[in-house]
């Protein structure tokens, strides 16, 4: 049973379209190729799914979300260090589906355009800079239209 912090996107998950599945599953499937040549040749056969799967990178956003939310289980830990994971999940949720074709990118930007909007709802521009000591460089070197880089929590999971 999934965890009420990432429900929406396990939901989504199983109402995708044949077409979306299927680019889900060629991304996935060069994810895997991707994460295997980092990879012992004695292990890479055993590797079956990518860690780093699509419907990975969308719970791991949610998972955040949903603590910015309050949904945190109180055995689960979250470092500083998670959020800046998180905000990279994001980023690669970005560059797969500038990547996709139309329609699947459409069907899978909803659930993420979902996503954003709590995510902003839980979070505001960080204008003084309160998270800069930590994410300063990657402040900077983030695409300008890249702005859940530039926001802090409401109130901090960590």
């Amino acid at each position: 049973m999934a965890s009420k912090a990432v429900a929406e996107s396990e939901n989504y998950w199983g109402l995708l379209s044949k077409e979306t599945s299927e680019e889900v599953s060629r991304f996935d499937q060069a994810q895997l190729e991707t994460e295997r040549l980092h990879l012992g040749v004695e292990i890479r056969s055993r590797i079956a799914n990518p860690a780093n799967s699509l419907k990975n990178q969308f719970l791991a956003w949610e998972r955040l979300i949903g603590f910015l939310e309050g949904m945190r289980p109180l055995d689960d830990q979250y470092l500083f260090s998670e959020y800046e994971n998180d905000l990279d999940h994001r980023d690669a949720l970005q560059l797969a589906l500038t990547n996709m074709p139309e329609r699947p990118r459409r069907e899978l930007s909803s659930l993420l355009d979902s996503l954003d909007a709590r995510f902003q709802a839980g979070t505001i521009q960080d204008v003084t800079g309160e998270l800069d000591p930590w994410l300063r460089r990657r402040r900077r070197d983030a695409d300008s239209a890249h702005w859940w880089w530039h926001r802090k929590p409401k109130a901090a999971p960590w």
